[in-house]
Formats: C-alpha cells, structure tokens, sequence
C-alpha cells in the first residue's frame, strides 16, 4: 500500500504492485493497527483483505520484497527458481544495504509497531527512489 501510494502521488504509471502473505489466511482483514497508521498517512486500508502468495505471483512479479528471511525461505522452498528476485525490505533502510529483517509486530506491544512502521516507511520511500532511478 505504502509503494503504491509513492506511486500515485508521484503520477508514476506502468508499474504494478501487489501484496500477499505466506500464511494461510486469505481474506482475513488488515492489522487494526496498521489500518489506523496507514489511515493517518491518508492511505485508505480498511477494505484490505489478506492473501497467501502463488505461484502465478511470483511468475508475475519482477521483484519480490518480503520482510523476514523466513519469507524469503518459504518462496525459495517452493519456487526456488525465483531466488533471483528476492530481497529483503530491510536492505533499503541501512546505508550499507545489509538485508535486515522488519519483524512483524501483530499483537505485540504499540513500540514494536512503531518501529515496524518507521523501518517499512522508510524503505518503501528509498526503494521507490531507487526503482524510479533504474527505471525512468
């Protein structure tokens, strides 16, 4: 959602994105807390609805960004042709692009949303920096 914002107010267009999981749930609503953050940012989520990756996702995607190295794991157990489009949301945050993980904060205490919130913005701001400077 957040890419996708960037997108939109940057008036950038032929660039798709998409969000999926790796856990079984799809159709299940968006973190409550998420929800209020991404509405603070005027970024509408309370209609999002979960859903697991496929296998046409990651045919589709040119790139996969996923939070955790378990989730990077998951995509390379069962699609391990798709390393090479793998990368951890995190490289966009420290200047040495070490790929770090951002933990998932659902259910924990408002401090690790906090951080959460503040690692994805700001790699969701440099990647989206870094795509528009490799593709435009």
């Amino acid at each position: 959602m957040l890419l996708n914002h960037e997108l939109e107010l940057n008036n950038i267009s032929g660039v798709r994105v998409a969000s999926a999981g790796i856990l079984e749930n799809d159709g299940m609503p968006a973190d409550p807390v998420m929800v209020d953050y991404l509405t603070g940012l005027k970024i509408p989520a309370e209609d999002h609805l979960s859903r697991t990756v496929t296998e046409r996702d990651v045919e589709w995607a040119d790139h996969i960004y996923v939070m955790e190295d378990r989730h990077r794991e998951y995509i390379h157990e069962y699609w391990p042709h798709a390393d090479f489009k793998v990368e951890r949301l995190g490289k966009y945050i420290a200047p040495d692009q070490a790929e770090d993980d951002i933990f998932d904060p659902y259910g924990r205490a408002a401090y690790y949303y906090r951080v959460a919130q503040s690692q994805i913005t700001s790699a969701v701001k440099t990647l989206f920096n870094k795509l528009i400077r490799d593709k435009f």
